[in-house]
């Protein structure tokens, strides 16, 4: 069956799952009800064809965008996830226009197990990682072409990796379920092991990527492939010390010849480039075609209140941040601007520095919702995580400065003094990140990996204080302790 006409038919019928989920809580709790229709959909009936399956792994991609199954219309990587990343860091920090009692704690370093923002973290990823063992538990029973089967459980291996990527990174030791929720029975599960959660991690991204295909066409593009699962298990492998475990994974993608680095800088964030040469995995908001996303908050949060109405200013970058830039760095300009003049009017306003980059002024003048995606691995982050793992195995090589080089070369800077020690190569490689990726969701992990939090946030924000025992990881939201007596709170909360 063409997968193009499965897309089409079955855009909006996945938006159902969330809905069927919770019709299967209610049936399972209400012992008054003996008896169930036989057309009463439950998800042990429901999957029986090709387009059913899609339905299932739309639904998972679904929850990590802002799709209207999510009753709060915002999915894992809808806004809080990387704003957290940005101001719990020397990133950024929060204007307190939005939701102070939440984003200023993050902001000032004094966060607890109350913070809603980690608390809509935490849910999403449960969410998601639930609707995902649905599909991975009823797809296999469906009769159907085996090769699309195999891919729709590879991209729901990736999808189930990738969330329990983010709880473990984020939390440490976590609940881990391979199983859908579909009763109370499984509520109240204790905490698993890092250590435990790391290596079904690892299992679910490998098989990911030796059943999922390199790229996709039309309406399928931006659906997880083997580029994204080789990827992020470098990433993996990274977080875990695994230095050649690690170059190994990046040498397929990088011997592949699929992905590569745009030319300019900038053409990455325009909206016409969705899915480009460089991006590995990315969530497509993209609001005018047949895709399973919706929209993007980029736009409202990050530009100035001086723009316009749509533009709220809620999240800024650091003054240390922006100072990082060299004036010759093309990418200042693209991801800053500190001033900006109104076309119709002629008008120029000036104000503190602010993120632009998410910004296609061209193609969203209204600098409202947005299509525009959210960036989760780039080829440039595997370039520079290979330099990374090479280094801390065998120093800064020659073909380490070059991977390094070929970041700085397309920002328009010289290539780094091969001079340079080991020590000093790890501070350009965190360097060369913070430029990088800005508000892109990786700034608090690369700190924390690096052991470079404390260091790294007093040069930003001098007043904060950080407690390296105890923010290295987030709090378990302490609604989730309050309903399963299970769960152990990390230090320090």
């Amino acid at each position: 069956m063409n997968q193009n006409y499965l897309n089409s038919a079955h855009k909006k019928k996945f938006k159902s799952m969330g809905l069927l989920i919770v019709m299967s809580l209610l049936l399972t709790c209400n012992d008054a009800l003996e008896e169930v229709p036989k057309a009463f959909l439950t998800p042990q009936n429901f999957y029986e064809t090709a387009e059913d399956a899609l339905l299932a792994v739309n639904a998972s991609y679904d929850h990590m965008a802002s799709g209207t199954s999510n009753r709060d219309f915002g999915g894992v990587y809808f806004n809080n996830y990387w704003v957290v990343q940005a101001i719990a860091s020397d990133e950024g920090y929060a204007s307190g226009a939005n939701n102070p009692q939440y984003s200023l704690p993050l902001t000032n370093f004094t966060w607890d197990a109350n913070n809603g923002y980690l608390e809509d973290i935490w849910e999403d990823l449960y969410k998601t990682i639930n609707v995902t063992n649905i599909a991975l538990k009823q797809i296999p029973s469906i009769e159907m072409d085996q090769d699309l089967k195999n891919r729709f459980l590879g991209e729901c291996h990736f999808i189930r990796g990738l969330m329990y990527f983010e709880l473990v990174r984020m939390f440490g030791d976590v609940p881990m379920s391979l199983q859908p929720t579909i009763d109370l029975s499984t509520i109240g599960i204790s905490r698993t092991s890092a250590d435990k959660v790391y290596e079904q991690i690892i299992i679910d991204l490998k098989l990911a990527r030796d059943q999922l295909p390199w790229a996709y066409t039309d309406v399928d593009k931006g659906r997880a492939t083997r580029g994204a699962a080789g990827g992020y298990l470098t990433k993996v492998y990274l977080t875990l010390g695994l230095w050649q475990n690690a170059i190994d994974e990046a040498n397929i993608i990088i011997q592949s010849d699929v992905h590569d680095l745009m030319p300019n800088f900038g053409d990455i964030f325009k909206i016409e480039n969705s899915n480009n040469q460089e991006l590995l995995f990315s969530i497509n908001f993209t609001l005018n075609n047949d895709a399973i996303w919706e929209t993007s908050q980029f736009n409202v949060r990050t530009l100035p209140v001086e723009l316009n109405k749509n533009s709220l200013s809620w999240e800024r970058p650091t003054q240390y941040l922006y100072d990082l830039f060299e004036p010759s760095d093309l990418r200042r300009d693209v991801t800053f601007r500190v001033q900006w003049t109104d076309n119709n009017s002629g008008e120029t306003l000036t104000f503190d520095p602010h993120v632009f980059k998410y910004w296609d002024e061209t193609a969203e003048p209204n600098a409202s919702s947005s299509s525009s995606d959210f960036f989760n691995l780039r080829y440039s982050d595997l370039l520079l995580m290979k330099a990374e793992a090479i280094n801390e195995l065998s120093g800064p090589t020659n073909e380490a400065f070059e991977l390094i080089d070929q970041v700085r070369e397309r920002a328009g800077l010289e290539a780094l003094d091969i001079s340079l020690n080991k020590e000093a190569f790890r501070e350009a490689i965190l360097l060369e990140r913070a430029k990088e990726f800005v508000f892109e969701g990786h700034r608090w992990f690369d700190l924390v990996r690096t052991g470079k939090l404390e260091d790294k946030v007093l040069l930003a924000k001098p007043d904060v204080i950080v407690d390296m025992g105890r923010h290295i990881l987030f709090p378990i939201p302490q609604r989730e302790i309050n309903v399963n007596p299970n769960l152990v709170q990390n230090p320090g909360y």
